[in-house]
């Protein structure tokens, strides 16, 4: 086999190796970022219930505040029927105003604590929606990578062992500059001649090149693109 035939044969299999990463597109990095995206949902609910619990504990304590101070209240204006004289009557009043105080200072609390509440159990309400959406659409994308991967893997072994075994018959400065030329060219290494053009780039190649590709003797290569050239004779 010669040079470009080897170099031929090397890129059919770098081709269907690619189409496999093809078939499989930007599957993996999708399910990748829905796995993430599940991840932040699932803390931030478990967040949120754990703020919810702490929101209860504090509107239960506000409520049993308001109860006691309420009956304080209504204590101390049944004792303003019993003073005997105005000190009392004034101390006992100042108490109840005290109380007053403290009492809307709390009952403000408990209703921006109550809005909070609310607020957070309507999030996670939709929170909880959109994890569920989420876990059927990442299991359904799970499913699908899967599938195609399966289907792929075993091909994909076989190119690869293939490709491993193929490249011990190719000089290592051919190798070498085949994958330069690969990587700057798109995964297309080699092309065949258009006629007196490069199938590549379109680039007029010489007579001279052209007898020497059609001799398939030795590895040529475009001018302006530096693709191996080969003929195709069908």
């Amino acid at each position: 086999m010669s040079v470009v035939q080897e170099i031929i044969k090397l890129q059919n299999i770098d081709s269907q190796l690619q189409d496999i990463a093809e078939l499989l597109g930007d599957l993996p990095i999708k399910v990748e970022s829905l796995k993430d995206e599940e991840s932040s949902l699932i803390t931030s609910l478990e967040n949120g219930k754990l703020h919810l619990k702490e929101l209860d504990l504090h509107l239960n304590k506000f409520e049993g505040q308001l109860k006691d101070i309420n009956i304080k209240i209504e204590k101390h204006k049944d004792q303003l029927f019993l003073v005997t004289n105005n000190k009392q009557y004034d101390a006992l009043q100042l108490e109840i105003d005290h109380l007053k105080t403290k009492l809307d200072e709390i009952e403000t609390k408990s209703l921006e604590y109550t809005e909070e509440k609310e607020e957070l159990e309507e999030r996670i309400k939709t929170e909880s929606e959109n994890l569920g959406t989420l876990s059927s659409k990442l299991k359904e994308r799970r499913i699908k990578l899967e599938n195609l991967m399966n289907q792929s893997s075993e091909e994909k072994s076989k190119l690869e062992s293939d490709r491993k075994n193929h490249i011990c018959d190719i000089d290592e400065s051919i190798l070498s500059q085949y994958s330069r030329i690969q990587n700057a060219r798109g995964g297309l290494s080699v092309v065949s001649i258009s006629g007196s053009a490069c199938g590549g780039c379109g680039a007029f190649i010489p007579p001279q090149i052209i007898t020497e590709v059609r001799a398939n003797t030795l590895a040529r290569t475009c001018d302006s693109c530096s693709r191996f050239l080969y003929w195709d004779s069908e």
